[in-house]
């Protein structure tokens, strides 16, 4: 599979017309998107390439996401790298794709830093807590152009019939538990109960990240930059803390590394006791989501090492979480 994403970075980048000086292309990523970091004979600095997925996001998305990163940087909300336009000024170059459809691509510069370590896990997540506040006051701030277009991650595009993952029902490892199905399908049913309980006002649900994790954070001497907006749209605030556990939301440390987003979020945006309360069905609205992301990109290498425990695993999460016994220290102490 990668090789024919491979195919593709020479002429995503003729649309910027670095094709001819491109001396090397290497894959740094692969999972809903392609990101390559180029190198180029004309320039010491190498850019960031990032190919998407035919059909995954219309221009008018990509167009949107890249307006946000280019605010985020004028306001000094939250550092990010710049996007690169093509000559022509636009953001998105489109160009023909393997089988001729279009496909879209998005150029950026490269950003100095790595992924935190995660030896100390809580540090970063105290990291990521603060850093996501910021990006938050921002998203309540800014009036978005008439022309501004994300996904609504609501339940319906998470979990539901419009899912671009499809459905947790899909992955037939679920099964691979003893009544497993039963288990994840009354998970739903209370998430949903609990998150229309808690309601969509101004104060909880708005622009967000919709992937900060630490594998989207970059650590430097001069300080942290967020990167991979792919999946910026409206949703709960709190979901963004729900996407910081993605892959470890079962592990037993989970308390510990809520509580320490929780401290670095708390420093720049309050919280209320409704908040805290809601963490627990926003977590599990998460992971039902990877459930299905997991079996929909099993042609990725990350998501196939992943099977079948991921969703054994999510079964046994759902058992506690339906008998009210996942993350309460965090919302007892909080």
């Amino acid at each position: 599979m990668a090789d024919t994403w491979d195919q593709q970075v020479t002429p995503a980048l003729r649309a910027y017309g670095l094709d001819t000086v491109l001396t090397d292309a290497r894959l740094l990523s692969l999972s809903e998107n392609a990101t390559y970091l180029c190198a180029f004979a004309d320039s010491p600095a190498p850019l960031v390439l990032r190919l998407h997925r035919p059909g995954f996001r219309t221009q008018a998305q990509i167009r949107s996401e890249l307006t946000w990163i280019e605010r985020l940087r004028a306001d000094g909300a939250v550092a990010t790298p710049a996007v690169l336009p093509t000559p022509s000024g636009e953001p998105v170059a489109t160009f023909p794709g393997a089988d001729g459809t279009p496909q879209h691509a998005a150029l950026f510069e490269f950003a100095p830093g790595a992924e935190p370590d995660t030896t100390d896990f809580a540090e970063v997540m105290e990291v990521v807590g603060r850093e996501t506040a910021a990006l938050h006051e921002h998203a309540r701030g800014w009036r978005r152009p008439d022309t501004f277009t994300r996904p609504d991650w609501d339940l319906d595009n998470l979990i539901g019939t419009a899912s671009l993952w499809g459905r947790w029902r899909d992955n037939p490892d679920v099964e691979r538990a003893s009544g497993g199905a039963a288990v994840l399908a009354r998970a739903e049913a209370k998430l949903a109960r609990e998150l229309d309980a808690y309601g969509r006002s101004e104060a909880v649900f708005g622009l967000i990240h919709g992937d900060l994790r630490a594998a989207n954070l970059l650590v430097a001497p001069d300080g942290v930059r967020l990167i991979d907006f792919d999946d910026c749209g409206t949703g709960w605030f709190l979901y963004d803390l729900a996407c910081s556990l993605s892959f470890v939301e079962h592990d037993p440390r989970v308390d510990d590394w809520v509580a320490a987003w929780l401290r670095g979020y708390k420093t720049r945006r309050p919280l209320r006791d409704e908040d805290l309360r809601a963490l627990p069905a926003l977590v599990m609205l998460r992971r039902l989501m990877l459930v299905a992301w997991v079996h929909k990109r099993g042609d990725t290498p990350f998501a196939a090492s992943l099977r079948p425990e991921f969703a054994v695993r999510s079964v046994e999460l759902a058992g506690r979480y339906l008998a009210d016994g996942y993350l309460t220290a965090v919302r007892h102490e909080h």
